[in-house]
């Protein structure tokens, strides 16, 4: 197995900054291309964020194989357990939500369509997802300066 040298501060600087260009250009094409009309705008845009994400995924491998095995062990431990965790929170949320549909009502605004619900509902299971992963990695990290 090829070894890979540490990213260093500059490197992981310039990781941060070449993930946010990719995040902007993802966001602006994709503004640009879902305005588009018919099924071209819809197959343009789905090929260009699956392009995004497969750059943003070439980075990440990049990053990853950098990583030592204590950082990598933190990682698999928070994806693991604080990811199920908020994946658990986030479920029991949107359960108790599409239980009490008569309630619900109360809080979403007039022109609320079932594409906003779906969207809205996906981003706080990944909201709950990512608090949970970063409390859990906090947590591993924690565990282990103590002593």
């Amino acid at each position: 197995m090829k070894t890979f040298k540490p990213l260093g501060v500059g490197g992981l600087a310039g990781m941060i900054a070449l993930l946010f260009v990719l995040g902007l250009l993802g966001g602006i094409g994709s503004a640009f291309l879902s305005d588009l009309p018919g099924v071209g705008g819809l197959i343009g845009s789905g090929v260009f964020l699956v392009a995004v994400m497969a750059a943003t995924l070439a980075v990440s491998i990049w990053w990853w194989r950098r990583l030592d095995e204590a950082a990598r062990e933190a990682h698999k431990w928070a994806w693991y357990w604080g990811g199920s965790a908020g994946m658990v929170v986030g479920l029991a949320a949107i359960l108790t939500l599409t239980t009490r549909d008569v309630d619900l009502a109360r809080f979403l605004p007039a022109d609320a369509n079932p594409g906003d619900m779906i969207v809205g509902g996906m981003m706080s299971i990944l909201l709950f997802q990512l608090g949970g992963y970063t409390l859990a990695w906090a947590w591993w990290w924690l565990a282990r300066m103590r002593g």
